[in-house]
């Protein structure tokens, strides 16, 4: 019995799927619609309006201003490099000084007004001590005997720049050396006004001065007076 009727199930199940597919390949009964074809296209060129100038005035008032350019560079490539050197000696020649006081010196009458130069008081002997006598100078015997010695070369004195900020004005005495061959050794501190001011300049100065050659060794007393005029020869400026 069993059998009989699985059989009749298997067919109807097989018929079922038949007529199924059949259903889904077989064409609709309605025909899509034909698709519309477009012959031409015209194509059309807008022209914008043209705004009025009082339009564009108002326009251009809106827009915020552009940013400022850079400025131009001030180099000019068209011109040679040129290079200095950081510093260099200036020979100004001579230095003009006052007339000296001798007297708060310990030199007797002799003055410097002979040349209106850097000029020194010159002596010969040695030993130490201050002397006494006419000559007032270094050394026993003879000491400085108010002769004038004037600097074939001079270097002006570079003076602090403090110094010449505040227009500070002094001078400073030395006594220094004239080698035979005419340059000077040995300088030395006297006195200075103010103190602590140009006592370095002043040696380094005199250090670089140049005398005539006599073949024989001089000592100098020497008073370089210290102006803030004289600033403007200063090699850093």
């Amino acid at each position: 019995m069993r059998l009989p009727a699985s059989l009749l199930l298997g067919l109807l199940i097989v018929l079922g799927l038949f007529w199924l597919m059949q259903w889904m390949i077989q064409p609709s009964d309605h025909a899509p619609a034909p698709s519309q074809v477009i012959e031409s296209v015209e194509m059309v060129e807008v022209v914008p309006d043209e705004a009025s100038p009082e339009e564009a005035a108002a326009a251009a008032a809106d827009e915020p201003p552009p940013p400022p350019s850079a400025p131009p560079s001030l180099a000019r490539p068209d011109l040679p490099t040129m290079s200095l050197p950081a510093s260099a000696p200036v020979d100004a020649g001579p230095i003009k000084i006052p007339a000296i006081n001798t007297s708060s010196l310990g030199l007797g009458g002799s003055s410097l007004n002979g040349s209106g130069l850097f000029g020194g008081f010159a002596g010969r002997g040695s030993g130490s001590g201050n002397g006494s006598g006419a000559g007032g100078g270094f050394g026993k015997g003879e000491g400085f005997q108010g002769k004038t010695l004037v600097p074939l070369s001079t270097a002006r004195p570079q003076m602090p720049e403090w110094a010449c900020k505040q227009g500070i004005r002094g001078w400073v005495e030395v006594v220094f050396t004239v080698m035979p061959n005419g340059r000077t050794a040995d300088v030395k501190l006297i006195d200075a006004d103010p103190r602590g001011v140009f006592e370095a300049a002043a040696i380094e100065s005199v250090g670089n001065w140049i005398y005539q050659s006599t073949g024989k060794a001089r000592m100098v007393k020497q008073r370089v007076p210290m102006d803030p005029e004289d600033c403007i020869y200063n090699w850093q400026q």
